[in-house]
């Protein structure tokens, strides 16, 4: 058994003990994640702070952009694919490496870092590691798949940063837009 598996076990034995809050959580948290992070995007964008809400959309599309090319080319199986662990939730057989929500999280964590709101850049981080360790929990993902997660995380913050000229320009573009939109029904902008 390699360290990963090892890891991996764990984690997801925690799940064994039955501590009925913990497993809500961890489940709620892993089904749920990508929405919580969607609300929390738009919630930033509304509340005035555009573009720290469309950098983190941009670098978090870049992730999954860069996680599905991978899927291209390398498939790992999940660890209840190869009878490993217990599974709390039903999940496709599909790659486990990297996590789509882990690298959704990291991604949208690492774009709030250009806020002012310090608090939010941390605190969604915190969530983002919270996000990875209940796909471990639940039997989805092994910890590797998460820690590669963070790895395209930062290649995708890499890619933003090299690009960030075209995004500004887009996003300039995107909340004219929204200004326009929003005052042609009558909304205060």
């Amino acid at each position: 058994m390699n360290v990963n598996e090892q890891l991996f076990l764990a984690i997801n034995n925690l799940s064994l003990l039955n501590i009925g809050i913990l497993n809500v959580f961890c489940v709620f948290v892993t089904l749920y994640s990508p929405y919580l992070y969607a609300i929390l995007l738009v919630v930033t964008y509304l509340l005035n702070h555009k573009n720290q809400a469309l950098n983190a959309f941009y670098i978090a599309l870049i992730g999954l952009f860069v996680n599905y090319t991978i899927g291209l080319f390398y498939y790992h199986p999940r660890p209840f694919v190869e009878g490993l662990g217990n599974l709390l939730i039903q999940h496709a057989e599909n790659s486990s490496f990297p996590s789509n929500h882990a690298t959704l999280a990291f991604a949208v964590s690492f774009g709030f870092w250009y806020s002012k709101e310090k608090l939010l850049s941390i605190a969604s981080f915190v969530f983002a590691l919270i996000t990875g360790f209940t796909r471990v929990f639940v039997g989805v993902h092994f910890p590797f798949d998460i820690i590669g997660s963070f790895f395209v995380a930062i290649v995708a913050l890499v890619l933003f940063n090299a690009f960030r000229a075209y995004f500004e320009v887009l996003s300039r573009f995107l909340i004219k837009l929204q200004v326009k939109i929003f005052k042609s029904v009558g909304l205060k902008v």
